[in-house]
């Protein structure tokens, strides 16, 4: 009887140890399944994913004439909306615009919550952290005030003093530009253009710094203030920025930009909110 019991506990024990190693087997066996379907999935470049999926995910700011969603319609327009969409449609490619920020669109970029964002001026900061398309046009940081005290600012020595108070917003490349060479002036930042713009028509500041293109088209909706391009001109590129190892998309970006510029949709796309080039 003790014979039996002990080779019944035997066998018993193998059993356990055999369901083990077949459990173990197939847990190893799904995980490798796993993971080649991952590297699978990881082996394609993003431009080969967005032609094969036919979607683009474009990171969206609410920066007009860049961007602007509209409340109505829930649609993306703006200068990157229609460019992104003639660019991608000519290869039956959808575009999808997610929501972002100036100051998070890199990290967006990075954890791929998004393809591209367009409007996003390389500098050899981002150039660090993001890869950039060619140049699709380049801007002038401007500034724009209500009072005559905006006329006396002709240059940015005469900015660059604490009794000029300046709202700009947050994260944006003009601004980390300007504040590097205006480092006396005082800053107010916010979210927005709209945040920017309520700044200085309540008085709390005298002017709003952007690019040119941002402020003119404020003067060209309100018809009221004044733009000044103070001295010595100090300008911007505006890209598309997309992930560093993303070359095989920067390569198409910037063979789709050249085409549209030589065609002159880029023009007409731009003076379609701007009136100019």
């Amino acid at each position: 009887m003790g014979f039996a019991r002990n080779r019944n506990e035997g066998n018993y024990r193998m059993q356990r140890r055999m369901e083990g190693l077949v459990w173990y087997g197939l847990v190893t066996a799904l995980a490798i399944i796993g993971l080649t379907h991952t590297v699978s999935a990881q082996d394609k470049n993003d431009l080969e994913r967005i032609t094969s999926t036919k979607v683009v995910r474009v990171g969206a700011i609410e920066a007009f004439p860049y961007y602007r969603k509209d409340l109505a319609s829930g649609e993306w327009e703006g200068i990157i909306p229609d460019l992104t969409r003639l660019m991608f449609g000519s290869i039956g490619v959808k575009v999808e615009f997610v929501p972002t920020e100036w100051g998070t669109a890199a990290a967006g970029l990075q954890s791929d919550k998004f393809d591209l964002v367009g409007g996003f001026n390389a500098t050899p900061q981002r150039a660090l952290a993001v890869g950039f398309s060619g140049i699709v046009a380049d801007s002038k940081i401007s500034i724009v005030g209500l009072t005559d005290k905006v006329k006396g600012l002709t240059t940015w020595d005469a900015v660059n003093t604490p009794t000029v108070k300046i709202a700009a917003v947050d994260g944006a490349s003009t601004t980390r530009a300007a504040q590097a060479f205006l480092p006396k002036a005082t800053w107010t930042l916010v979210k927005s253009t709209d945040a920017m713009v309520l700044e200085m028509e309540s008085g709390r500041v005298d002017v709003i710094l952007s690019n040119e293109p941002t402020l003119a088209l404020f003067l060209k909706a309100k018809k009221k203030g004044e733009l000044v391009i103070p001295t010595p001109v100090r300008a911007q590129p505006i890209n598309f920025g997309m992930r560093k190892n993303s070359k095989e998309l920067q390569e198409w970006v910037n063979i789709a930009l050249e085409y549209y510029k030589i065609s002159g949709d880029v023009t007409a796309i731009w003076n379609k909110y701007l009136g100019t080039n």
